[in-house]
């Protein structure tokens, strides 16, 4: 019972400590708010009055033709204030004090911001003719700066002053809440304490009898402890079988979403060609006899550029499908993949020139796994034709980087302008492109690099993307043997 009054004991300072800090902290930063606005408040008040007494002397000056300012300042200003007088310059016209050989007062803050903003004022400086403290407050008219000044005397220092009674009641608050605070952590250690009993009984089954040497010194600890142990099977088993149950929904959720969105964007994709197709043969049939050989072709050549889009589009939908739905019926067998990397650098030979990029392989041979011939030839064919439609550059670069007893590792890359960061982990969508026109205009699908991560996963693989340091995208991949 001593080590757990001891345990009660110590949680609770804490808490206490804790809920003081926080207090203390509040209140000083809460007094500091209120202390700045507050003396911020007083001194703009003060400022207001000065530049009240400043626009009504500039009034008076700019009616007397004659200038006489000492005459003119005598009539406004109270016994204890000082007034001042200068050009738009800066120079000394007049000063109560009587003495005209002041330094040029252009660099005073109060003189400074009344003749860029019109009005300006110091708080506390020192003045050069009689080392006094003086408040300045300064007000531009057209040709004249008039300054007002009050000395720091007590009844400034008075007008400025914090009210203390202000002071005492957030403090008052402040010992009010520190005590409310001891208060409450007694009782949350008690209440802690209770409980912990509460715990250690009902596992241990015997309310009179039990042994605290063994739980760690921090109540929450304890009562962490004691629930866990208690209940440890029971929420295993909820927990086991809620994940289950959110997984299969997650999971049906997921497939007829991906139905859906994988129909939606098939629709889409699909009425592009065939109206491209549908308006091309409309017009030849609907103008056959109005419409000249040239323009004629023209048309069907379109049309058959669209046709050839459409089927390229239902191809990669196959086997998009075919993967997807129907993975567990696609046949394996022994596949050589450097014989396939060959083959598809040989395919690009016949591309027209402006279509050809250099590909320098580093595989070495005899790289065999077990996997399906179409689907290994559909990663390197697709990734080559990205390369060759949008990136840009002027090599390829596929390498063999590492060998273990499951799989290998490989590194499809290109040296042209990459993507911005902002499309890389989106380029394995199906349909997705960074650049909806220009896709379009080469021909692609918006299936290609779907087709390449779902085939490296058939594979029993995974691939990455990222921009290389030097230009272009690099593409991390494995394949299972």
């Amino acid at each position: 019972m001593a080590m757990a009054s001891r345990n009660s004991y110590n949680y609770q300072t804490r808490l206490f400590l804790l809920i003081v800090v926080f207090t203390w902290v509040l209140t000083f930063a809460f007094f500091m708010l209120q202390y700045t606005r507050e003396k911020e408040y007083k001194v703009n008040t003060l400022n207001a009055q000065l530049q009240v007494y400043n626009r009504e002397l500039l009034r008076a000056l700019e009616r007397d033709s004659v200038h006489d300012y000492a005459a003119v300042a005598k009539d406004f200003r109270a016994d204890s204030m000082r007034v001042t007088v200068v050009d738009l310059h800066g120079s000394v016209l007049f000063d109560s004090n009587g003495d005209l050989s002041y330094s040029n007062h252009s660099s005073r803050n109060e003189i400074k911001e009344a003749a860029s903003n019109g009005e300006g004022y110091t708080i506390r400086r020192q003045s050069e003719s009689n080392a006094k403290d003086y408040f300045y407050s300064a007000t531009r008219g057209r040709d004249l700066i008039v300054r007002s000044a009050l000395p720091y005397n007590s009844s400034l220092y008075a007008d400025l002053k914090i009210d203390s009674v202000y002071i005492w009641l957030i403090l008052a608050i402040a010992v009010v809440v520190t005590v409310i605070a001891y208060f409450a952590a007694r009782r949350i250690g008690r209440n802690i304490k209770n409980l912990r009993d509460f715990a250690e009984q009902a596992e241990s089954g015997n309310v009179l009898t039990y042994d605290t040497d063994s739980f760690p010194d921090d109540e929450l600890g304890e009562i962490s402890k004691n629930i866990i142990n208690l209940y440890k099977n029971l929420k295993t088993t909820a927990q086991q079988r809620d994940e289950n149950l959110r997984n299969a929904i997650f999971e049906e959720q997921e497939k007829v979403r991906i139905k859906h969105q994988l129909t939606n964007n098939i629709n889409h994709e699909i009425k592009n060609p065939v109206h491209a197709i549908q308006a091309c043969l409309e017009t030849i049939i609907n103008n056959h006899d109005r419409i000249d050989k040239e323009a004629s072709s023209e048309l069907l050549r379109k049309a058959y550029d669209n046709v050839n889009r459409l089927c390229s589009l239902l191809h990669d939908i196959s086997i998009i499908t075919r993967i997807s739905e129907a993975s567990d019926k696609i046949e394996k067998q022994s596949v050589d993949v450097s014989h396939i990397i060959d083959d598809v650098k040989s395919s690009i030979a016949v591309y027209p020139p402006e279509k050809q990029m250099r590909i320098n392989v580093k595989v070495p041979a005899g790289v065999v796994i077990n996997g399906n011939e179409s689907l290994v030839e559909s990663i390197f064919y697709n990734l080559v034709n990205n390369s060759i439609a949008y990136s840009g550059g002027r090599d390829i670069f596929i390498e063999m980087t590492e060998e273990t007893p499951e799989y290998y590792r490989f590194t499809f890359a290109d040296n042209g302008v990459g993507v911005s960061e902002e499309h890389i982990s989106r380029l394995f969508e199906r349909f997705y492109r960074v650049d909806e026109g220009r896709s379009r205009k080469v021909g692609g699908t918006g299936l290609g690099l779907a087709i390449v991560k779902n085939a490296v996963l058939f594979h029993q693989g995974a691939i990455s993307v990222k921009n290389r340091h030097a230009g272009g995208l690099e593409f991390n991949f494995t394949l299972h043997k």
